[in-house]
């Protein structure tokens, strides 16, 4: 197994020159038990190369990954057996969803569920643009499928790309929306993940004939970050019936769940545009805290954790008044679970009501 110290060495030492760059003999281990990031490399596509994945959270624990500016940096990767994890939220990284008929790739995020899992191998390399001596986790297989393929990213939304699985002999290209092939390449990030035997991840690897699940033992941690720092207001909301939080109280009036629209073709994906921040700690209180003291006029909660404020919106983005179309922001608040943040693409959007006017949330049937 290798250790930071060793690999720290490894990656300073001037002896590693771009012409120099000597490869190690020998295979290294699937586990990498230091805390790393995960750099993308492609020389030949300036626009990802040297970045870094990002985690943006998802429904049901789940965490999409993104190169930036979507998403948050994440420090505190591990590798076992292959698979990545994070070990602090108990994701690890598969494929699966979000099949494109198109080019024929299909979706690489993290869960904490049993899908099958993207295994990789660590293996040494020569930085492309330093000559230095590096670590990158070569794609081996989706669990269940053929050896072989590639990682790949394609441009989302907001300028980031999303991260896909390319299959093993797939020569589809989608002309609009090209999945770039790239590398992951370690980053030590320094430090090691506790060892205190108090909660179980488990992960499952498979050969190319068989398939067989081990257990690491590891203490969890509570990771918090913020991307920007608001006040927040003690809770005078009541509770309702349906899927979204009161706060007429506080002088904000519920006008439904309201679509973003990803692929429109004037770029303008967010409903809300005039502020944002991002919490582990989101709660709608939290966020319209955050959007009256800016002055907005419109506030909204999406992703569990974002918060989105404006003046106003276009007439497409206006929220359809039928108990239906409230199932779409079904996202607990990573702040409070007995609080619903919008969804995927879907935003839990309030009014700001007028000062000593009525404040009276939309009429759903």
């Amino acid at each position: 197994m290798i250790s930071l110290k060793t690999i720290t060495a490894l990656l300073s030492g001037a002896a590693l020159a771009a012409a120099q760059c000597t490869i190690p003999p020998g295979t290294l281990s699937n586990n990498i038990t230091y805390y790393f990031r995960a750099q993308v490399q492609n020389a030949t596509r300036l626009e990802v190369h040297n970045k870094y994945m990002n985690f943006d959270e998802a429904g049901g624990g789940d965490k999409h990954l993104f190169i930036g500016p979507v998403g948050m940096p994440t420090y505190d990767l591990t590798l076992i057996n292959g698979v990545i994890h994070q070990l602090s939220t108990g994701v690890r990284a598969v494929i699966g969803g979000e099949f494109s008929e198109i080019d024929h790739t299909t979706k690489l995020f993290t869960t904490g569920r049993g899908d099958n899992a993207a295994v990789f191998q660590p293996t040494y390399a020569c930085n492309p643009d330093t000559g230095l001596l590096q670590i990158e986790l070569r794609f081996v297989r989706w669990v269940g499928e053929p050896d072989g393929g590639f990682i790949c990213v394609r441009h989302s939304f907001d300028g980031s790309h999303e991260f896909r699985y390319d299959p093993p002999g797939n020569t589809l290209i989608d002309v609009n929306r090209e999945c770039i092939r790239v590398t992951l390449v370690v980053i030590p990030t320094g430090g090691t993940p506790p060892t205190t035997l108090s909660t179980v991840v488990t992960s499952t690897t498979t050969s190319s004939s068989s398939i067989s699940t081990s257990s690491v033992a590891v203490t969890t941690s509570t990771s918090t970050s913020v991307t920007a720092t608001t006040t927040t207001t003690s809770s005078t909301s009541t509770a309702t019936a349906l899927p979204y939080t009161d706060q007429t109280a506080n002088g904000w009036r519920f006008i439904g769940c309201a679509p973003e629209e990803r692929w429109t073709t004037d770029g303008a994906f967010r409903t809300l545009s005039g502020a944002m921040f991002g919490s582990d700690t989101m709660t709608n209180e939290a966020c319209l805290a955050f959007c009256q003291a800016g002055g907005f006029a419109y506030g909204g909660t999406e992703w569990r954790r974002e918060c989105w404020c404006g003046n106003s919106y276009a007439p497409t983005r206006q929220p359809a008044t039928t108990l239906a179309s409230l199932a779409l922001c079904d996202y607990r608040c990573t702040g409070n679970s007995l609080q619903y943040c919008g969804g995927d693409a879907w935003l839990s959007l309030y009014a700001k009501c007028p000062t000593g006017g009525p404040c009276v949330n939309a009429v759903f049937s």
